[in-house]
């Protein structure tokens, strides 16, 4: 009996800890977002030099909390050989809400965790963190929630992504990201899913929003796991500052390398080593956007508003796009005949050379002081009968 008490009062303060972190958070106004607009074509590679990509990866798990959040048996050791083996320069670590310092003596180390509780998967990558944030919701999440979580994050973190978008249907929702402001990068390559339609969506609302991408690996030794979709960073060295320099800067590509079932490591190590391409340039000149590889690609796909398909060129080792006045932003997306994939980031209009990126929440704090006021006399109004009730029975 004291058992199954026990067990009903942990559950009873469980919900009762939802509910009140659910309710009591600040309601947000938004704004009406302002496409891209101006004469002037920001272009992220304007620095890129060909002979400096580093091949990193910062979403993957190792066994923590008892294996109860999924990391399988990665230990830190086997994270860094495997990724090492497939040449990434950079392997982070990306632990559920704990902060992994292995190997922080490296000048390469970024502290990173993935936050978040909740049953929908709205998750945020944090690069760069401070310290971690223990406060999430556990169920369902509107706008404001997911604002908030971003504000509070990018107080704590370098760069606090929202995590693989489209996991969960109810998780951030494409139509989010015309509102959704106050972070600088999108996990648009997952290992689980790709995300374009939001990241689309977010561009084409006329938020300056780069890619990253990351396998989001949970089990090393399952080949399918590990490097399929991660980040080539165009950085002089692999060092700390200047590999987030280049990611906040969108001097970087996302790749989707295709996965084989039935492959060795060593077979896959080759094939990165033989067909791994890389982009050699990404040029303006004038109106006209140029873009090179290391290989012929079989496709080039120039991608604008509303991830509409502006042009479509095959079989060549350069393609070019003239950038029409009636184009926000223009993104490229290059097929390899081997099947791997890079996504590039956008170029997009400004007014000139100064970008200052739109912000478009507000706290409501007349709406928020009204909710909060409700939800206190409700709860007030309750312990006020639970009290009364557990009086009545005493006196009994």
């Amino acid at each position: 009996m004291k058992i199954l008490k026990s067990l009903l009062y942990t559950i009873l303060t469980f919900i009762i800890l939802v509910v009140i972190t659910s309710i009591f958070v600040p309601s947000y106004s938004f704004d009406e977002p302002k496409p891209f607009r101006g004469d002037y074509l920001h272009n992220p590679y304007k620095d890129m030099k060909p002979d400096y990509w580093v091949q990193a990866n910062f979403h993957a798990h190792t066994r923590q909390f008892g294996g109860l959040t999924n990391g399988r048996i990665n230990t830190n050791e086997m994270l860094e050989s495997v990724y090492s083996a497939l040449g990434f320069e950079h392997v982070g670590i990306s632990d559920y809400n704990k902060i992994n310092y292995y190997d922080s003596v490296n000048p390469s180390f970024i502290p990173a965790y993935e936050h978040g509780y909740g049953i929908f998967k709205i998750h945020q990558l944090c690069i760069g963190a401070e310290k971690v944030r223990r406060l999430d919701y556990f169920a369902f999440q509107n706008l404001s929630m997911k604002q908030h979580t971003l504000n509070r994050l990018e107080k704590q973190t370098r760069l606090a992504i929202p995590a693989h978008p489209s996991f969960v249907k109810k998780g951030y929702l494409v139509e989010d990201m015309k509102y959704l402001s106050n972070y600088k990068l999108m996990e648009v390559l997952n290992g689980f899913r790709i995300s374009t339609a939001h990241w689309d969506t977010a561009l084409s609302n006329g938020h300056l929003v780069y890619l990253i991408g990351n396998d989001d690996s949970h089990d090393v030794t399952d080949i399918t796991d590990v490097a399929t979709r991660f980040t080539m960073i165009n950085a002089k060295e692999n060092e700390a500052e200047q590999l987030l320099q280049s990611l906040e800067n969108g001097n970087a590509v996302g790749v989707d390398f295709p996965i084989k079932y039935d492959e060795t490591l060593e077979q896959k190590i080759k094939r990165l080593e033989n067909d791994l391409p890389y982009i050699t340039q990404v040029e303006l000149k004038d109106d006209t956007l140029l873009i090179s590889a290391s290989k012929d690609f079989s496709k080039i796909k120039f991608i604008g508003n509303e991830g509409r398909v502006l042009d479509e060129q095959k079989n060549r080792n350069t393609a070019s796009y003239v950038i029409q006045a009636e184009d926000d932003y223009v993104r490229a997306e290059l097929k390899f005949k081997d099947g791997t994939t890079l996504y590039l980031n956008p170029i997009t209009r400004h007014e000139n050379e100064t970008i200052v990126k739109q912000r478009l929440d507000r706290i409501n704090w007349f709406k928020t002081i009204i909710l909060w006021g409700i939800y206190i006399s409700i709860i007030l109004m309750i312990v006020v009968k639970v009290a009364k009730s557990s009086s009545r029975r005493v006196n009994k």
